[in-house]
């Protein structure tokens, strides 16, 4: 039985994670607090495999259930300068983030030629002061590395910061722009890893691979994606050696950083270019992150970010899901147990083989005997599944064709069809040749199964029907990651 199978036990205790998590983050923010103990916390988005380990346990889950998940937040950022730090009113001024939608603030503490912290008391209050906003706050350094080490200690000493009540910065984000030799990056981001452990969440800030700077092309992406938790591009399209639109250059930024790195998990914080940009090109910007699948998005301001780029990121959940990191976390793991194939180009923003939905599908309902996507195609279209949603959307009873993809509206329908079945007596008014869908006396409950994965306007709603998303175009073809919240949802 597949309740007995390690990849579905594995698959399960993932997805009991994900609920942990996202249970415990809202009951610390409620008591105005915010875990910070860092170094304790795994690398991992799920906060659940810690160094070493082979797999998910009871007791690692029970211990993530006192944590909020390390690193960046679910949500909009923007940078700040050494010389840019507020200098007084650091509530009013956290407040003011998070009326804008601002969850992640990168505020610099350094650069290879100043002192690890200049403003420690400012520093601390604004640490304080976003923690209260649940902002998350991010060190970052401009590290030119001709000393690799003391570079390094820079932002060590910044981890390693405390506030007068004992608060402490969420990551680090090293800006690795100046020097881009692969021994002098993989020296100091070892050197990182040794110092703050393999679970302090680390943030690469380099070049978007598109830009024609000459350092570009010796960028070490497979270092980087080794050491780093996250790559955060800085994708500015009116730059010094070429000015180009905001959506396309965005979109192919992500899209070779998968390629570079390959690897169809890595997670991609995209910086966009601040520097005199108005709210449309903005707006193209987050769009383009969105429709690539980037978990998370920021905009880094030339000197101050104005009332009106302020305005467009407050739009940040317009375009991007909320728990992008969590549905990247799922595809990583459908992907370990072997219940989704890797994407073509390694980009989980395309299109999926229905193979894999079907797959996927009986694993989530736990169906028996099925063991990969032709096997698990026969159980839906033996037990009349694939007939009644064809009734519909005729695209799915396409024979012997597994890595056709499927519309959004046919995946949503076929799953609720497949709940259908699953969901009908085993005794009563069946018929042996009769398909199984066809039995049902009463309206199913199915319906209730799905929730949106929370865009702005349902933030705090939950959305009846069969619908992923609001606002999605059910005509378009399912990709990875919504196959993942598909997933999540079956099996809760």
């Amino acid at each position: 039985m597949i309740k007995n199978n390690p990849r579905f036990v594995a698959l399960t205790l993932c997805l009991s994670a994900f609920t942990v998590v996202s249970s415990s983050t809202q009951a610390v923010f409620a008591k105005g607090k915010l875990i910070q103990n860092a170094s304790q916390l795994s690398a991992s988005p799920l906060g659940v495999v810690e160094p070493g380990s082979t797999g998910l346990t009871g007791a690692a889950l029970a211990v993530n259930a006192a944590k909020a998940p390390p690193g960046l937040s679910e949500g909009a950022g923007i940078w700040v300068n050494l010389w840019n730090y507020p200098k007084s009113d650091f509530e009013g001024y956290a407040e003011k983030l998070y009326a804008s939608g601002i969850r992640n603030l990168f505020i610099q503490t350094s650069r290879s030629n100043t002192p690890a912290i200049g403003q420690p008391t400012e520093l601390g209050l604004i640490i304080e002061a976003c923690h209260k906003y649940k902002i998350r706050v991010i060190a970052w350094s401009f590290a030119e590395l001709r000393n690799t080490k003391a570079d390094a200690d820079k932002l060590i000493y910044a981890a390693k910061f405390r506030t007068p009540s004992g608060d402490r910065l969420d990551a680090i984000a090293p800006n690795l722009e100046k020097n881009l030799n692969k021994q002098a990056v993989e020296a100091y981001s070892t050197y990182l890893r040794q110092e703050l452990g393999a679970s302090y969440p680390m943030v690469a800030v380099v070049y978007s691979p598109l830009n024609k700077a000459p350092q570009v092309a010796v960028t070490p992406w497979k270092t980087l994606a080794k050491y780093y938790d996250v790559i955060a591009p800085m994708a500015y399209w009116n730059g010094r050696y070429q000015t180009v639109d905001a959506y396309n250059y965005t979109k192919r930024t992500v899209e070779r950083i998968r390629e570079l790195t390959e690897r169809s998990d890595v997670e991609v914080h995209v910086i966009g270019d601040g520097m005199g940009t108005r709210a449309p090109e903005i707006k193209e910007f987050l769009r383009a992150c969105g429709d690539a699948g980037a978990q998370s998005a920021s905009l880094y301001p030339n000197q101050q970010t104005t009332v009106e780029q302020y305005g467009a990121m407050s739009l940040y959940d317009d375009y991007m899901p909320l728990n992008a990191r969590e549905r990247l976390s799922m595809v990583r793991h459908l992907m370990q147990q072997g219940v989704l194939s890797k994407p073509g180009k390694y980009d989980p923003s395309k299109a999926l083989p229905r193979g894999d939905l079907f797959l996927l599908t009986a694993t989530a309902l736990q169906v028996p005997n099925v063991q990969d996507a032709s096997s698990a195609y026969e159980y839906f279209r033996a037990s009349g599944v694939i007939e009644a949603t064809a009734r519909q959307y005729p695209e799915i009873a396409l024979d012997g064709d597994l890595s056709a993809p499927l519309s959004i509206d046919t995946a949503q329908d076929f799953v609720a069809q497949a709940k259908r079945a699953q969901m009908q007596p085993k005794g009563g008014r069946n018929h042996k040749n009769r398909p199984a869908y066809l039995t049902m006396s009463k309206p199913s409950r199915a319906d209730r199964l799905f929730a949106a994965p929370a865009y702005a306007g349902a933030r705090s709603e939950i959305i009846k029907g069969l619908n992923l998303a609001k606002g999605v175009d059910g005509s378009r073809n399912l990709n990875y990651f919504e196959a993942a919240e598909l997933f999540s949802q079956i099996s809760r």
